[in-house]
């Protein structure tokens, strides 16, 4: 294979700083590995395929033999691989449309470069389809540093009716080394870039394109060529340091286990860490799903380590789908998270959570399972109790990362020492933005913040001002997880009305408006001290402890008494956002501009529950429901008033509202305002 060797030239990059641009030192080298690359593979499944397939795994190749073909650095490998034989790392991915596009520069047009030159030849070039996983372009860059920086690609497309085989190979190292492989140029300072291929003049290369030539490179790697009607992509990073990449997986702080030992068993493991909620799920919503595989050796959802069963189980769940049966199965708990103000609707996604026990997660005799924090590769030990442990992820499906502080966990507790909480954020990422021209939805928004190692989400700016989208959907999922963290997930009856006891009770806002005259009217002054001496009754509105579910429906009774001077109260419906409340003619025409998600379906029994006693009975109840409130724009009904129809100074009234909840997720309030005279 030909050498084409990077020149120096204006505002370029050297090897040293493309090493450098993703040096995430948090996690191991083979875990940055999984993430990039088998996202690339799973951007570019064939639509409807069904399933995309990746095997990772390690083979052998001799020295002497590879040598004889890299042209320019020939030698140097003979000098510092002198063993006969090394292993090389592959990561192989089919029922895929191969890394397509332009072979050349020259080809290229529209500024369309093609998965093939963005991948061999280009940096900071991004995937651009939507729902792609990069967008930075900078993945690819861990490729280099697992072995001595030297991959080759090899991919197989369909190209005018029939297949084309590629194959090409590049170096990044850092020129600064002594060691360094790659030669200078003339007199030139190295750049420590180099490529190989087919010579194209000048001293640069094309990709090989000879199905023989190919062939004869990849048997030497120890690689198998495609053939039939396939069509993927093969990278093979040779001269990797298996006893060093090993070391590196064990982070400080953390403890050897047995995947620790073995390349191919830690590839298993990495495999479920960042892409359980894809492999072997036929109900991933998206598309193909992912068959993974190490050496040949798939992984299913049956041999998955529990931990990572449970996590594809609540991604599941949170999409709208089933979770397989288990022992935690009816214990995971959903709830929506909702957001506004940017969006046509208010649907972001779900959150579904669960406490485990030891039992659940098979840490107890015979299996001995390490705890889901060694699992996850997460280090840091809570004092007293366990950390709850919070993942997230878009469409590629990928784990962006596991949260167990910060804005995502705010006010959840530690679980006991024999209980994990365990939850996944999933968005909806089709939730289309009011303002369409920076992104058009939540999915483009989410990866658009994504940082470069997709590690975190982060706002971005939307018109030139900043946005706080990720922040309020974290700290909704952390409001949400503390609401039902604490309920009894044995007894689901119990469950809700604990969850709508306890909302109903923080969000029953105390009166508004009380204490001031509707006219105006400036008070005397002067009081009115006849009371003075006598314990009257103040004015309120309590909801009743008892709370009937039927379908969509939720029966709510309560108690009110109006007292002097209070002349009459409403109550109303509201939601409860995180910008405060949000009343039904607001909602209808400023906020959402459509249907108000609650409306009351009947008000029964408004009627006196104790008036004007005379000769030790009670006088017949009287009806004093004055009005309904409805909103001008849907019609909406959403609260009632009553009036104090009595010239007694105080009356008690009970009744029982029906209402229906026309829409899934979102925090009802209700709200008394009282008036006086």
């Amino acid at each position: 294979m030909k050498i084409e060797i990077a020149k120096h030239e204006r505002m370029s990059e050297s090897g040293s700083s493309l090493l450098r641009l993703i040096q995430n030192e948090n996690m191991p080298l083979l875990d940055l590995l999984i993430r990039e690359a088998v996202q690339n593979s799973l951007d570019a499944g064939r639509l409807r395929a069904g399933h995309v397939n990746v095997d990772v795994g390690i083979r052998q190749f001799k020295t002497e033999e590879l040598a004889q073909e890299m042209e320019g650095i020939g030698g140097m490998l003979r000098q510092y691989f002198p063993e006969s034989s090394y292993s090389c790392l592959y990561i192989e991915d089919s029922n895929t449309t191969g890394l397509t596009g332009p072979l050349s520069i020259n080809e290229v047009k529209d500024n369309d470069f093609g998965n093939f030159q963005k991948l061999v030849y280009e940096i900071s070039k991004p995937q651009r389809q939507e729902g792609a996983g990069g967008s930075w372009g900078l993945g690819k860059t861990i490729y280099f540093r697992m072995g001595i920086g030297l991959v080759f690609y090899y991919t197989r497309i369909q190209k005018n009716g029939g297949y084309e085989h590629r194959l090409a190979a590049t170096m990044v190292e850092n020129e600064e080394k002594e060691d360094s492989i790659i030669p200078a140029v003339g007199d030139l300072p190295k750049r420590g870039i180099a490529w190989w291929g087919a010579g194209a003049g000048d001293g640069t290369t094309l990709p090989l394109t000879d199905e023989d030539e190919i062939k004869h490179i990849l048997d030497i790697l120890g690689i198998d060529i495609f053939s039939g009607n396939q069509t993927g992509t093969k990278i093979i990073i040779p001269f990797i340091n298996k006893e060093d990449l090993l070391q590196k997986t064990v982070m400080e702080g953390g403890r050897k286990n047995w995947w620790n030992e073995s390349i191919e068993d830690y590839l298993r493991i990495a495999f479920q860490r960042w892409y359980a909620p894809r492999i072997d799920n036929k109900l991933y919503k998206y598309g193909n799903y992912l068959k993974a595989s190490v050496s040949g050796k798939e992984i299913f959802y049956e041999n998955m380590e529990i931990v990572f069963r449970t996590v594809q189980d609540l991604y599941n769940k949170a999409a709208g789908k089933e979770a397989h049966p288990s022992s935690y199965r009816k214990k995971i708990c959903v709830e929506g998270i909702m957001i506004r103000k940017d969006f046509l609707t208010t649907d972001a996604g779900n959150v579904a959570f669960v406490k485990l026990n030891t039992e659940d997660l098979q840490m107890l005799p015979p299996n001995n399972n390490p705890s889901p924090y060694e699992f996850l590769n997460i280090y840091d030990q809570a004092e007293a109790g366990n950390f709850p442990i919070i993942c997230y992820t878009r469409k590629p499906g990928m784990i962006v990362n596991y949260e167990t502080s910060g804005s995502w966990l705010i006010n959840v507790e530690n679980t006991g020492g024999n209980e994990f909480l365990l939850g996944i954020y999933v968005p909806n990422s089709e939730l289309k933005m009011k303002d369409p021209d920076e992104v058009a939805d939540l999915e483009g928004y989410l990866r658009k913040g994504e940082k470069a190692d997709h590690t975190a989400w982060y706002d971005i700016t939307l018109a030139g001002k900043p946005s706080n989208i990720v922040n309020r959907i974290s700290k909704g999922v952390s409001r949400k997880i503390v609401e039902g963290a604490n309920e009894n997930t044995d007894k689901e009856i119990g469950k809700k009305k604990s969850r709508i006891g306890a909302v109903l009770g923080r969000q029953l806002m105390p009166p508004a408006n009380f204490g001031k005259k509707p006219t105006g009217r400036e008070g005397s002054g002067s009081g009115d001290n006849s009371s003075i001496g006598t314990r009257k009754k103040k004015s309120g509105f309590t909801l009743l402890p008892e709370i009937i579910y039927e379908d969509r429906f939720i029966t709510l009774g309560f108690e009110l008494t109006i007292s002097r001077p209070v002349t009459a109260c409403t109550v109303e419906l509201s939601v409860n956002s995180e910008s405060g409340l949000i009343k039904g003619h607001k909602w209808e025409k400023e906020v959402i501009q459509k249907k108000f998600p609650f409306e009351i379906s009947s008000i029964k029994d408004i009627r006196e529950s104790s008036s004007k006693i005379s000769d030790g009975k009670k006088s017949d109840k009287k009806r004093v429901l004055s009005k309904m409130i409805r909103t001008p724009d849907f019609n909406t009904l959403v609260g009632f008033e009553v009036l104090r129809e009595t010239d007694e100074d105080t009356m008690n009234i009970a009744g029982e509202i029906r209402i229906e909840k026309l829409e899934e997720g979102l925090e009802l309030a209700i709200t008394p305002h009282f008036t006086e005279e």
